[in-house]
């Protein structure tokens, strides 16, 4: 049994404190023999997680789905941030770390999306 310090109306004594402790070291170790595996699940169909205890559901988590934001040409003295495309030099890119934009393009703040200058004539 857990000793509250409000339910006693005075402070825990050292052995109440460590009993407090060997009482939740008791319990979690109950919880880890039990094996939530088999009690508790999560499942994806499509765009929802479906969250079950004892196979039966008990909330369901509708993911949320991507949307880039296009900006356009990149450019230096920018702010980006992660979910942002650009174009540059015929290449699309998503930003991977939210940064300002230098002088110079920095490849390793993007994700290369498309190559268009592979399909030059």
């Amino acid at each position: 049994m857990i000793t509250y310090r409000l339910e006693k109306g005075a402070p825990l004594s050292i052995l109440e404190i460590d009993n407090n402790f060997r009482e939740l070291e008791q319990r979690l170790k109950k919880l880890e023999d039990r094996g939530f595996d088999e009690y508790l699940s999560v499942e994806q169909k499509e765009d929802v997680l479906i969250f079950k205890c004892n196979n039966q559901e008990i909330s369901n988590v509708v993911l949320p789905k991507f949307q880039p934001i296009f900006k356009g040409a990149w450019a230096a003295n920018c702010n980006y941030r992660i979910g942002m495309w650009v174009y540059w030099q015929k290449k699309l890119y998503g930003c991977i770390t939210p940064h300002t934009s230098v002088s110079e393009f920095e490849n390793a703040f993007w994700q290369l999306i498309f190559d268009g200058s592979k399909h030059d004539e």
